[in-house]
């Protein structure tokens, strides 16, 4: 089983993968509370409209610095100083509040600096997997990522719902700060093999060249353009999940953490399949039909009538979207030079997180406006469309 063989890689592969987990279910924490407490305090779709913006609008700067750094440095050093960094960042929320010191903007002022950084191991980790497993076990890693990130997504919402219940919105955060210190343990155990080209000087540590190499290739290009305008959906969908469950469906945050579970469950099950079955189709036109399928999964999410057909649709629209991660990283890691992976992956995540944040403030302005299930609906729309055109391009739907 390829995905155990990942695990086993003599260069350290398995506890590279604990330490990751464990940083994700703590990132997943810390924005379901920070998104809770700020929703809490304020009352306002579009106050957790620019909280969704700081999480994620900072990226757009903070990438291009990302990859630069991941292929001019030792990929590990750079991972583990943003690891440490992020926890003292984290665990510096709760001790203000313990104080009775934590202003609002300090809140977007974190947000802000954890956007600013997450690129690091968003660009970090695809770059480094290919030193820590074979070029046969590259799927089956990536599935193992995606699967990091579902099952953070899985457990972390409803945890932090109920420790929001029980104890509060900040004091989870100490979990979160911990996190960031056992993965900055994991990525110094770890002994990924020396790449050709990197590191790297002078035009060969260029953004120009990379752009070069992403902008020359029709799938890097095409699939960089439709997740980006996926991750407009994704973000918009975001900021409307809190408010649907308050207003709509009369819950609190425990069915707040409870339907972003239900996403995270639908990731978790269609990752776990990816990484053992082999895709009867090319990969590129798997890609564009899942978009659309996706899109009709958050149609439902509309026009369900109550929790259940709501949890059911969250969970279909989890199962659509996680093989988009792995697929698509796979094509990339298979075309793109080892000596450009920082700065490509950087480059190509950083343009489709920046989506997110116009997605997130546009559903906060919009919601108030057009109402939750009109959000929903334009969402459905969006992710329909990017599908379809998808499918009109000859080179990603070969593509294996």
């Amino acid at each position: 089983m390829s995905m155990r063989r990942a695990l086993r890689s003599e260069r350290g592969y398995g506890v590279f993968w604990s330490g990751f987990c464990a940083s994700v279910l703590g990132d997943a924490i810390t924005r379901t509370t920070l998104v809770w407490y700020v929703f809490e305090l304020t009352g306002s779709s579009v106050s957790l409209g620019w909280l969704s913006f700081c999480f994620t609008a900072p990226v757009i700067v903070g990438g291009i610095a990302a990859g630069w750094l991941l292929d001019r440095y030792d990929r590990r050093t750079i991972m583990a100083i943003d690891s440490l960094a992020k926890s003292l960042v984290v665990f510096s929320v709760p001790v203000l509040a313990t104080m009775d010191a934590l202003p609002l903007w300090y809140v977007y002022v974190v947000a802000s600096v954890f956007g600013f950084l997450m690129m690091i191991p968003l660009a970090g980790v695809p770059s480094l997997l290919p030193a820590l497993v074979s070029g046969d076990d590259l799927n089956a890693a990536n599935a193992l990522e995606t699967i990091g990130y579902t099952t953070g997504g899985v457990l972390g919402p409803p945890l932090a719902g109920l420790l929001i219940a029980q104890i509060g919105p900040l004091d989870a955060l100490y979990l979160d700060a911990a996190s960031y210190l056992v993965f900055a343990w994991a990525v110094w155990r770890c002994r990924p093999r020396p790449e050709p080209g990197h590191v790297g000087t002078g035009d060969e540590t260029s953004l120009l060249a990379a752009v070069r190499v992403i902008a020359r290739n029709p799938v890097l290009a095409s699939t960089t353009l439709m997740y980006l305008a996926f991750n407009v959906g994704l973000g918009a969908l975001l900021v409307v999940v809190p408010v649907f469950a308050d207003t709509v469906l009369g819950g609190g945050p425990e069915l707040y953490g409870l339907l972003l579970g239900c996403i995270a469950i639908g990731q978790l099950v269609s990752s776990v399949t990816i990484g053992v079955v082999r895709l009867p189709i090319p990969t590129g036109l798997a890609i564009c039909l899942t978009l659309l399928l996706s899109g009709v999964a958050v149609a439902a999410v509309a026009m369900s009538p109550n929790v259940a057909g709501v949890a059911v649709a969250l969970a279909l629209y989890g199962v659509f979207i996680a093989p988009l991660t792995i697929w698509g990283q796979t094509l990339r890691m298979k075309i793109i030079p080892p000596g450009f992976h920082g700065r490509c992956f950087a480059i190509m995540r950083t343009l489709m997180q920046s989506g997110g944040p116009l997605g997130g403030v546009s559903a906060g302005f919009a919601v108030p406006v057009i109402g939750v299930r009109a959000a929903i609906a334009a969402i459905a729309l969006i992710t329909v469309v990017i599908g379809g055109l998808g499918l009109t391009i000859a080179e990603l739907r070969r593509a294996r």
